[in-house]
């Protein structure tokens, strides 16, 4: 079965990919803050975030085709949160005009740069290196152990469903073909319940497993990450960048 890993190119050889996570987490999570922080309304400002979003996007040479994929799926949400922003500061004694105000453009605009940014610097955090590491990166952080082994649980095994959904439906339509006789509902109730059942008994043969292998609730790492001093220029600079234009422009 073919799937849309993730950390698709977590092994290609740049500039951002050699970083320890633990200097990406905190330098993309900063930057973030910077750029969210913008007044509401505010839009010329942001041709500088994208211009330095765009070097590193470069500089991690992760494709331009995939960035945008991710940008795609997230758009139905921002654009309907940039279309209901408007409609949620309409007052009962303004009329239909009143939608469409450069205050109102200018609000929902704002919004749709904050969140596009949001995505693409996200994006680039868990692309640019295996998402193992940046699972050990963010338990480094401190992050919970019971948080990180549910995500690092859920990365291995979501395959394994998709897996079962995809056997499913071709069998489904191997003894079905031509148009459904039955409600859909009624098919797809019950190809739900027989992959939550099917889910269910690997979750426990794969629990044993585990078990048996010595498995007390983390999973082992191998090698140790090194915080070079490429790793504090990063984590220094690419947030400092972000705050001098937040602060100046």
């Amino acid at each position: 079965m073919k799937h849309s890993y993730i950390d698709k190119y977590g092994d290609l050889n740049s500039l951002l990919h050699k970083l320890d996570p633990r200097a990406k987490v905190l330098a993309f999570g900063a930057a973030l803050v910077f750029m969210i922080s913008e007044p509401r309304g505010e839009v010329g400002v942001f041709v500088f975030y994208y211009v330095l979003i765009a070097a590193v996007a470069l500089l991690s040479r992760i494709p331009l085709v995939y960035i945008l994929k991710r940008c795609l799926m997230a758009a139905p949400f921002i654009l309907a949160a940039a279309v209901l922003l408007p409609l949620s500061r309409l007052s009962p004694n303004v009329g239909k005009t009143g939608l469409f105000t450069r205050e109102n453009l200018c609000l929902s605009l704002s919004l749709l740069l904050k969140a596009f940014g949001a995505v693409i610097l996200l994006t680039l955090l868990v692309s640019s290196g295996k998402f193992n590491n940046l699972l050990r990166g963010l338990r480094r952080l401190h992050m919970p152990s019971l948080l990180g082994s549910m995500f690092a649980l859920m990365y291995r095994y979501i395959f394994l469903l998709n897996d079962e959904m995809l056997k499913l439906k071709l069998a489904r339509e191997s003894r079905t073909p031509g148009k459904l006789r039955i409600s859909r509902f009624k098919v797809y109730g019950n190809q739900a319940a027989m992959i939550f059942l099917r889910s269910w008994k690997r979750a426990q043969v794969v629990y044993h497993s585990m078990l048996a292998r010595g498995y007390h609730g983390e999973f082992p790492e191998y090698g140790r990450l090194r915080f070079v001093w490429s790793d504090g220029f990063f984590l220094a600079g690419f947030p400092a960048v972000f705050a001098v234009i937040r602060i100046w422009c």
